[in-house]
């Protein structure tokens, strides 16, 4: 697949997470005041943690698909963002269909299915892959190549189980409501079979994914460590969390077991940051110049479409109260005030995002200024030297800088002076 075509897949998988965000906000907002069945809270806060958490997955995701199409990690984290906004669509659409006043929408028994297997696989599946992938797509070595097929393969367990099983679909969410695609006779009771041995087998599949994570770790380079070191604390923060909750025994309080859940949500949230620290802070992918455009020009967009139709509001309003009506003439003036504003607001736009999120390029940037205002009205030659010494240690950051000048009337391999040195 082509870089155009990957890019062309990703922000398509992107675009769809977010028109879905709003679908599954409507209808949460729609069952607010709907009967639900006793101890069930409305969903629609649990909609926005999950829009929430699909954005950032999505759009971690479609940076990395476009920029590296064969990296697994990028494709990962779309399919992530892709599924939870599926999976928030499709409650909302349930909770107000089977509890609201939705009762003529169709199939709400699905909506409710679809919600929860998506929901419980891409918890449990995503990090562990994630964990054992990242972040070149690749696991650590060929020796840990079972492990992803053990997660893949539990994978494949958690949806047959959860999307076929028979009885109820699920005791907390939706209370009493069956499995509209359940199985019964010998294949449901095959599948009540790997249920349990999935669950046997989930814990071993998280420890894997973790260990993965620290030996890969422990074998990087220096810069490789900084590009680890967050996605190692939450690969960490994760596993223990879902490790714990799941070997609580049972008379620990509700409220405690869904603490602990909870805060693994919570670190799960977090894989989509640690991962943008990475690209952002110590250049993984090298796409921080995308990252870079992407600021920029984003928020140039939204501020020119901003001061283009608050002008278009104020010029009318003026248009109206001197001549009685409005005119065209305000759009004009609007377009031109636009034309002019454009390259202003880019440079200041620019230097905002280089002086706070690209701190070491603004700081290169105004080092070398700084330089050039002082060499227009320098005149001795050692202090030059210096100061273009200290600039070079000071943006390109090398193990050692000196300066040697050839002396007039040298040869190639004439002697020279050293005329300033340093040492980052």
């Amino acid at each position: 697949m082509s870089r155009r075509t990957a890019a062309l897949f990703a922000w398509s998988f992107w675009a769809l997470s977010v028109a879905l965000v709003p679908v599954g906000f409507a209808f949460g907002v729609l069952a607010l005041s709907a009967s639900l069945p006793p101890g069930r809270e409305p969903i629609l806060p649990l909609i926005a943690v999950v829009d929430v958490l699909l954005l950032a997955y999505g759009t971690v995701g479609v940076l990395i698909a476009s920029r590296r199409p064969g990296n697994a990690i990028g494709w990962i984290f779309c399919a992530v963002g892709l599924a939870l906004a599926v999976a928030s669509a499709a409650s909302g659409y349930a909770d107000y269909a089977l509890y609201g006043n939705g009762d003529a929408l169709p199939v709400p028994e699905l909506a409710a299915w679809l919600g929860v297997w998506l929901n419980i696989l891409v918890l449990l599946v995503a990090p562990c892959l994630l964990f054992l992938l990242f972040p070149n797509g690749r696991p650590p070595s060929a020796r840990w190549r079972p492990a992803v097929w053990l997660v893949a393969a539990i994978g494949a367990g958690v949806f047959f189980t959860l999307a076929f099983s028979p009885g109820e679909l699920d005791e907390y969410t939706y209370p009493g409501l069956p499995n509209p695609l359940g199985i019964g006779g010998a294949v449901g009771d095959a599948l009540s079979v790997v249920e349990s041995a999935g669950n046997g087998v989930l814990p071993i599949a998280i420890l894997l994914s973790i260990s993965s994570t620290i030996v890969r770790f422990r074998r990087s380079s220096s810069r490789e460590r900084l590009q680890l070191k967050w996605v190692a604390y939450t690969a960490a923060l994760t596993a223990a969390s879902f490790l714990f909750s799941f070997v609580l025994p049972e008379p620990v309080p509700q409220a405690i077991q869904d603490a602990v859940f909870f805060l693994g949500v919570g670190a799960f949230a977090a894989i989509p940051i640690a991962a943008g620290i990475a690209m952002l802070k110590h250049r993984l992918y090298d796409i921080d110049s995308i990252v870079n455009r992407t600021l920029v020009y984003g928020a140039l967009t939204a501020s020119l479409a901003m001061v283009y139709f608050g002008g278009v509001v104020v010029f009318q309003t003026l248009f109206r109260a001197l001549a009685g009506g409005g005119s065209q003439l305000a759009i004009v003036v609007s377009t031109l005030a636009i034309a002019a504003l454009f390259n202003p607001f880019r440079r200041r736009l620019q230097a905002l995002v280089d002086r706070r999120f690209y701190r070491r390029k603004y700081d290169a940037q105004t080092t070398l200024a700084a330089f050039g205002a002082r060499l227009r009205d320098e005149t001795d030659l050692d202090t030059l030297g210096d100061d273009l010494v200290r600039v070079v240690v000071e943006t390109v950051q090398p193990a050692h800088a000196s300066l040697w000048l050839r002396q007039a009337g040298q040869g190639s391999d004439g002697a020279g002076e050293n005329v300033g040195s340093a040492v980052s």
